[in-house]
């Protein structure tokens, strides 16, 4: 299936006008969709293809994809909203989060699928979503850290 047919399925399923700003925000979603971006990432991956988006569209274009679960906005701690584009052939995962490089790491099956269920019998409380985010270093810059704290330890 080609990014022009996989825009106007998600338009008329959605009811959502397709402006040529919006075609142009999806097709760089759907073509980004193995990676976590931000607004400014989209601005910045527009622009690169010489097409004149402001931010604010951009952003009122992510608000109603979000409205309409075609996004999900993930807030990683860093200040800067990050969005996923949701597959349907795409499995419920949670996040490992590098806190030297910032690397996101998708990650399946750390948590029990009946999770929600656990919860509401064993706490009584119905949980409506979640996400686990795990922080950490990813190897790269864990061997980075063991490497400097070895060298800090020798004396010259």
């Amino acid at each position: 299936m080609n990014i022009n047919k996989i825009i106007i399925d998600i338009s008329e399923k959605n009811h959502i006008r397709l402006t040529h700003q919006r075609k142009k925000v999806i097709e760089i979603l759907i073509s980004n969709s193995n990676r976590h971006v931000s607004a400014e990432d989209i601005y910045t991956l527009i622009k690169d293809k010489d097409d004149n988006i402001g931010l604010a569209t951009i952003y009122r274009t992510i608000k109603i994809l979000e409205d309409k679960g075609i996004l999900i906005r993930h807030d990683f701690g860093n200040g800067e909203a990050k969005y996923e584009f949701v597959m349907k052939e795409k499995e419920k995962h949670d996040h490992l989060i590098c806190k030297q490089c910032g690397k996101i790491i998708e990650m399946a099956g750390i948590l029990p699928e009946n999770l929600n269920q656990k919860v509401l019998k064993e706490k009584g409380f119905y949980c409506k979503e979640f996400h686990l985010i795990i922080y950490g270093y990813c190897d790269e810059c864990n061997n980075v850290r063991v490497n400097q704290s070895v060298h800090s330890k020798v004396k010259y």
